[in-house]
């Protein structure tokens, strides 16, 4: 998690995408199905998630021609999400807790540590994908509205699917 490290020093291998994929999707499992409510919406919603970012990490490498760095830019994202959801994964059960508990839901009144917590992961996701999706485009000063636009269609995508 250096910053001036990349995923060039990664091993490009399909065997460990394999691992750091399941690896990210057991990060996910219990948290997921506890907040969807069900193991077939979390199973779609990752499936959604999973696919989308293969799909505009598929994209921004054939678009700035950095194909070889497609599948070691899947094994730094897969890798860092799932080391975030580690750290997410409370904060999701927290939260679900006040799902549980409407009155603070509709009041709004989260503990001060619960939204700050929120932030920090949050804005550590971002800046961590910002800076893997620099390494694959000619322009690194785009890579944070890059990141911003994939997670505003991840987003878009997830409830559209939570709506079915």
């Amino acid at each position: 998690m250096i910053k001036k490290s990349g995923q060039e020093t990664l091993p490009d291998s399909n065997f460990f995408l394999g691992l750091i994929f399941v690896f990210f999707f057991a990060t996910q499992v219990f948290s997921g199905i506890k907040v969807s409510g069900s193991v077939e919406l979390f199973a779609r919603s990752f499936l959604v998630d999973a696919l989308l970012l293969i799909c505009w990490v598929k994209v921004l490498v054939e678009l700035y021609g950095t194909q070889i760095l497609f599948r070691r830019s899947l094994i730094a994202l897969f890798g860092t999400g799932g080391i975030l959801n580690i750290f997410y994964s409370p904060l999701i059960l927290q939260f679900s807790k006040y799902l549980g508990e409407g009155e603070l839901l509709i009041e709004s009144q989260f503990p001060v540590w619960f939204t700050l917590a929120t932030l920090l992961v949050a804005l550590w996701s971002i800046i961590i994908m910002a800076h893997i999706f620099s390494r694959l485009i000619s322009n690194p000063s785009y890579s944070v509205l890059i990141t911003l636009l994939y997670l505003m269609v991840n987003f878009i995508l997830q409830t559209s699917i939570a709506a079915i």
